[in-house]
């Protein structure tokens, strides 16, 4: 009798454990389920909390400052300063000139000195030097390759006025621009290659310069490429029977 009490007894905490372990289960699995299902929505929402790095106190462009003197955010450049690659140290190759040319306002102040009881020569010298200051030859050997990239931008930017064979009958011309001279007349094809160079980079009349839109390596091209435009249309007949004859020129 005692031993089926004790059984009994047993059997009860048994059971006990038993109900107490599968209530901790199912309330693992609970919570498992609500992690499972909201995990994803914390990982979603914690990338949009606000951060303090969000707001830091650093200038925008253009904006006003009270921290300087000048109350601009912006700094100016220090003076001297020099884009790296942008270093122009080879004047024939950004600018076609055999030697740095006086500013225009020293141009004028020759003429001004010299109507003021100095010799009037001094400024025609001044302005034949600057005239006669283009380079003849070419910074680099012009290749197919050099000829092929000014054709390319000879059509980008330059056929529109001067047309294909650089006749000054673009179709900006035909609907009333100023027409630009012929690159066959004797004057531009025995000009210095320098003077096409300075042309394309600081305009000259109605032509507005394109220093900003062509590199300075693009603008020799096409200076190149107009010699053979130049050369196309007026190739010595002696010379071209020769190469026709299968001949070198003497």
């Amino acid at each position: 009798m005692k031993t089926n009490r004790q059984d009994a007894k047993s059997a009860k905490k048994t059971n006990s454990h038993s109900m107490e372990t599968r209530a901790f289960l199912a309330f693992l699995a609970s919570w498992r389920f609500v992690f499972l299902r909201t995990l994803p929505l914390v990982c979603f929402l914690l990338p949009a909390c606000q951060q303090e790095m969000a707001m830091q106190p650093s200038g925008r462009p253009d904006e006003g400052s009270s921290f300087f003197a000048d109350e601009r955010e912006a700094r100016p450049v220090v003076g001297g300063t020099v884009a790296r690659g942008h270093l122009r140290t080879d004047l024939h190759l950004f600018t076609g000139k055999r030697k740095h040319e006086p500013e225009p306002w020293q141009i004028a102040m020759s003429f001004v000195t010299s109507g003021a009881g100095g010799n009037i020569f001094g400024g025609l010298a001044v302005t034949a030097d600057a005239q006669g200051n283009d380079v003849e030859e070419f910074p680099f050997p012009v290749t197919h390759e050099v000829l092929e990239l000014g054709r390319q931008r000879y059509m980008i930017y330059c056929v529109v006025c001067h047309d294909s064979l650089g006749t000054g009958r673009g179709k900006i011309v035909e609907r009333g621009y100023t027409p630009p001279p012929s690159y066959h007349i004797d004057r531009l094809r025995t000009v210095a290659v320098g003077h096409f160079f300075d042309v394309i980079t600081n305009g000259y009349g109605s032509m507005p310069d394109y220093k900003q839109q062509i590199p300075p390596h693009d603008r020799w091209a096409i200076t190149a490429y107009i010699r053979a435009l130049q050369l196309s249309q007026h190739f010595p007949a002696e010379q071209a029977k020769q190469e026709q004859a299968g001949g070198r020129p003497q």
